[in-house]
């Protein structure tokens, strides 16, 4: 079992969802918390973002992605949630770059 933390800026993402996102994220969260960095598509670095090392939830019906990073942390795998966003024109790799370069 994983251990999920948000980021302080995922946590003012999913403060900011309607009630269906937030049902969608919630439940993401569970199969992070039973499944860790097994599930999520890996991401990649790119002209405008270097997120190697991240990976992705995303529901193309609710147009949303879930960024988050696997992290070693001993016995407890800990998955930091990074992003929550909208899928629309790349919007959250870029939000996700920038807030990579300020932590």
């Amino acid at each position: 079992m994983a251990e999920v933390v948000f980021w302080r800026e995922a946590e003012k993402d999913y403060r900011q969802l309607d009630g269906s996102l937030q049902q969608w994220t919630d439940a993401a969260v569970e199969r992070l918390q039973l499944r860790g960095s097994e599930i999520g598509k890996p991401l990649r670095n790119n002209s405008y973002s270097k997120l190697s090392g991240f990976k992705e939830l995303k529901n193309h019906k609710l147009g949303i992605r879930l960024i988050f990073k696997p992290v070693a942390g001993g016995a407890v795998e800990i998955i930091e949630i990074a992003a929550i966003g909208s899928r629309e024109d790349g919007k959250v790799f870029k939000e996700i770059e920038k807030r990579r370069r300020d932590r």
